[in-house]
C-alpha cells in the first residue's frame, strides 16, 4: 500500500487518492508494498527503493549511506509492544529531492499516531527533512514510553524476587513464572 502526504501550511494532509504526479507529496509511506507498487515508484522517482530482503540482510555498517544525493537509513523498530509478542523489524527511510519515503512491513505505533498529530499541528512538515525530523521525534517519544513501561515492570518483578519479610529474604518457589515475567 502506498500512502502519500502533502504539506498544507506545515501540516501533513493525506492525499487520497494518490495524485498522478507525486511531485506534490512530502512523504510517501510504503506499507508492505507489492513488487508492482515498488517498481512503479522507482520508475517515477528514479531511485532504487530497498526491498524487504535488502532491509533484512543489511549489515550494521551499511544502514546509513548516500547514493546520487539520496540518503538511505535503515533501522530496527519495535511494534506490538503492548502485547506479549512484540516485533522487531527493519524500516527504511529515504530522503530524496525534498521528500521522505518510508518503507516498512509492520505497524509501529509512531506511524499510527504521527500522521494524525501532524495533520492537526504544525510540526515543521514543509519538507521531507522536516517530516523526517518530526517523525523521528515521535518514534523517540514512543520508544521512551516503551522503555519506561519496561522499567516499571522490571521494578515490580525485582521487588517480588528480592522482597524481605522480618529481615529475611522471601523464598520464591515458582522460578519459571518469574523468568516468564522477565
Amino acid at each position: 500500500m502506498i500512502r502519500g502526504y502533502r504539506n498544507e501550511g506545515g501540516r501533513l494532509i493525506e492525499a487520497e487518492p494518490l495524485p498522478e504526479s507525486l511531485e506534490t507529496l512530502v512523504w510517501i509511506d510504503l506499507v508492505d508494498p507489492t513488487v508492482a507498487e515498488e517498481s512503479s515508484l522507482e520508475r517515477e522517482l528514479r531511485i532504487d527503493i530497498p526491498t524487504k530482503e535488502e532491509m533484512d540482510e543489511i549489515e550494521i555498517s551499511s544502514r546509513l549511506y548516500t547514493e546520487d544525493d539520496v540518503a538511505f537509513m535503515t533501522t530496527i523498530l519495535p511494534a506490538q509492544t503492548d502485547g506479549d509478542d512484540p516485533l522487531m523489524l527493519p524500516i527504511s527511510f529515504v530522503l530524496t529531492h525534498n521528500r521522505l519515503i518510508t518503507v516498512r512491513y509492520h505497524e509501529p505505533r509512531a506511524f499510527q499516531t504521527f500522521p494524525v498529530r501532524a495533520a492537526k499541528s504544525q510540526l515543521g512538515c514543509e519538507t521531507g527533512e522536516g517530516v523526517f525530523l518530526a517523525l523521528l521525534e515521535t518514534i523517540v517519544d514512543r520508544l521512551a514510553d516503551v522503555l519506561e513501561r519496561a522499567g516499571r515492570d522490571i521494578d515490580v518483578i525485582s521487588r517480588g524476587v528480592f522482597q524481605r519479610h522480618n529481615g529475611k529474604p522471601t523464598k520464591t518457589k515458582d522460578f519459571q513464572a518469574v523468568l516468564e515475567s522477565i
